[in-house]
């Protein structure tokens, strides 16, 4: 039997203090404009050249009392967009607003910068339905199977105007705004070179109309085998950084996984055979299996080595690991096996306990998903975030 919680959505009984801790997940973004009771200022960046804290497509949502949701830098910034942006609000006018620590002096600032770049920060006021329509176009970019492109108006002489959106996802164009289809097809041919640029985005000029491009990343989708103790800081961490998180327990999903999991959404799968009947497993998907049962975690291996699944990691030593591998191979199956594997899952950060065993199977997960080798950053030659493009020339 099957069965997925509160139709397939996450719990949203999420605690203040988990949600403090979301404060750079686009996710937590979405939550906001989506729970907007008031106007409210959407800060964007669209634009970077040089180095930056986050790439194009950070935000900030800044309220009418001037409390903030988000990050766009490090922190230096936060307090004079802020200010920037209640101007913006009063004025009902989008608005860039441009910083520029390039140079070795940024005392006339009076912000003590020195990420060494240019950044140009959209700032749009939004009405309640205005910022729950661009919540919904997030949050379907975030779900979406692939990246996809959101292209942004940022300067225009005429329609469409500044802060017009659209959505480029899965094969499909989202609009907001008015955008005529000949600009439409414009843009959608260049978002081939938006996906080189990746975090440092891309802005196009169209007679008199600008338009920024942001590369967006589904959501890491993150399917963990198990329901125990040590599965909970695995979910903590994972929805401080706005994964897709699922839980599968073997046993009837009740409230209680809504208050032990927050943030995640419970599947019931009383038979392993039948996860990907519980879920969507694909090409994008990490799943651990962590029931801590052999014979149930072998039913799970099993279903994942049959599954699309990017990784599979799988908590014990080594020989519980390759025991299933031999009792599946002894049954007579050939599965496809590649290098999805990962056991003893997580990366080798030292410490011990559930809490470090969740860092590094989060760790590992995320640099498997971005095809990290999960070292030291001191020993990486050239950029950290180097684009698509610029990172295959370097592998060259």
């Amino acid at each position: 039997m099957v069965f997925v919680s509160n139709r397939g959505k996450r719990w949203t009984s999420v605690s203040p203090l988990v949600r403090l801790r979301l404060m750079s997940s686009m996710r937590m973004i979405v939550d906001a404009l989506a729970s907007a009771s008031e106007p409210v200022v959407l800060a964007t960046v669209v634009r970077i050249t040089g180095s930056s804290y986050g790439g194009v497509g950070a935000r900030m949502v800044i309220r009418t009392d001037g409390s903030t949701i988000g990050i766009v830098s490090g922190g230096c910034l936060e307090s004079d967009l802020a200010e920037h942006a209640l101007q913006a609000g009063r004025s009902h006018a989008p608005r860039i607003v441009t910083y520029d620590t390039r140079a070795d002096d940024d005392a006339a600032w009076g912000l003590g910068l020195g990420c060494n770049g240019l950044i140009d920060v959209l700032l749009e006021p939004l009405e309640i339905d205005e910022a729950k329509a661009f919540a919904a176009l997030l949050s379907r970019a975030l779900d979406a199977p692939a990246r996809s492109v959101l292209a942004t108006v940022i300067a225009s002489e005429g329609p469409p105007a500044v802060g017009a959106h659209a959505l480029f996802v899965d094969g499909e164009i989202e609009t907001a705004g008015d955008w005529s289809a000949g600009l439409l097809a414009l843009v959608g041919a260049d978002t081939r070179d938006a996906f080189g640029e990746a975090r440092r985005g891309l802005v196009r000029e169209y007679e008199g109309v600008s338009v920024a491009f942001e590369v967006v990343a589904p959501s890491i989708r993150l399917v963990i085998c198990g329901s125990g103790p040590d599965v909970v800081p695995l979910v903590q961490f994972g929805v401080q950084l706005g994964w897709d998180l699922t839980v599968i327990d073997h046993r009837p999903v009740q409230d209680a996984h809504a208050e032990r999991f927050p943030g995640a959404r419970a599947a019931e799968c009383g038979e392993p055979s039948e996860l990907e009947s519980a879920i969507t497993i694909d090409e994008h998907t990490a799943a651990v299996v962590m029931s801590h049962n052999y014979a149930r975690d072998l039913d799970y291996v099993r279903a994942l080595l049959h599954s699309r699944a990017a990784y599979i990691g799988v908590l014990g030593p080594r020989a519980r690991t390759e025991r299933m591998l031999a009792d599946i191979a002894a049954a007579g199956e050939r599965v496809e096996r590649g290098d999805r594997i990962y056991s003893p899952v997580g990366l080798d950060v030292g410490g011990d306990g559930p809490d470090f065993i969740a860092m590094a199977i989060i760790a590992e997960v995320s640099a498997t998903i971005h095809a990290r080798g999960g070292g030291h950053l001191r020993d990486r030659r050239g950029s950290l975030h180097p684009s698509p493009a610029h990172e295959a020339a370097e592998q060259t």
